[in-house]
């Protein structure tokens, strides 16, 4: 990260893949974004999930700053971005006006209890409140992938396939009909381990011959096998390289509108 003197406050650049604050650290300061693209992650246990993607004009932070808490999620930069940084006092003395601080915490309390019903539904239905996109999207479930993907990423092109990469970055590189992430201590997931296909109208997962397999919602799959194709279901798909419990996690999410009628 590196920062300059502005009159508002202090701008600061992120590159990709910088952790701008993470999960549980205390609140510092309200972060507008200027230029770039910041991802938000809640962190359960060995999985990550992917909660937004806030872009240029956007505020990150100033709930935690308002209710004086730590941070309840983690904010990754998914693309170099610079933004003003406003210290906590600074921003808290922006509200002097007994009104507009009311009416500030009653939007943060409404906020978090948005979060809260569209946690529920999705815990009851097994899919998402909203969609991030009409496209088939993908995103790290386990950390692992989580911290190499940064992002989520849209399936525009078929088939498309994923499969893992040796690179300098560190980073997941994608294109328009292939996702590679990173992951050289992970043998589950070959360079070329499954792809996205459509078919009968539907969205599909192939295994593409990989020596672990690919498990799709408890389903094995194996090329040589005699299945190695499973249809994904529209909303949260969690597929697996390799066995259930492998470290290599990723969350394919279809939404309706991808489904052909």
């Amino acid at each position: 990260m590196t920062q300059s003197a502005s009159g508002m406050g202090e701008q600061v650049t992120f590159k990709r893949g910088d952790t701008i604050y993470a999960q549980g650290d205390d609140s510092t300061g309200v972060y507008m974004i200027l230029e770039g693209q910041i991802d938000i992650w809640r962190i359960e246990g060995d999985n990550s999930h992917h909660i937004a993607a806030l872009a240029s004009g956007e505020l990150l932070g100033e709930v935690s700053v308002i209710e004086k808490k730590k941070h309840s999620v983690t904010a990754k930069a998914s693309q170099d971005t610079t933004a003003l940084f406003i210290t906590a006092e600074a921003f808290r003395k922006s509200f002097a006006d007994p009104l507009v601080r009311h009416v500030v915490h009653t939007l943060a309390t409404r906020l978090r209890s948005s979060y809260a019903v569209k946690e529920a539904i999705e815990a009851q239905s097994d899919q998402p409140a909203s969609y991030k996109s009409d496209h088939p999207f993908i995103e790290g479930l386990s950390r692992m992938v989580a911290d190499k993907m940064l992002t989520f990423v849209e399936v525009k092109e078929f088939p498309f396939i994923v499969g893992n990469i040796a690179t300098e970055s560190g980073h997941a590189e994608v294109w328009p009909n292939r996702l590679r992430v990173p992951l050289r201590g992970a043998p589950e997931l070959a360079d070329n381990h499954f792809e996205i296909i459509r078919r009968d109208g539907g969205i599909c997962v192939r295994d593409l011959g990989s020596s672990h397999g690919t498990v799709v919602n408890g389903e094995k799959l194996s090329k040589y096998a005699l299945k190695a194709t499973a249809k994904l279901k529209v909303g949260k798909n969690k597929v697996s390289a390799g066995g259930p419990e492998s470290p290599v996690q990723l969350q394919i999410t279809v939404p309706p509108a991808a489904v052909e009628g």
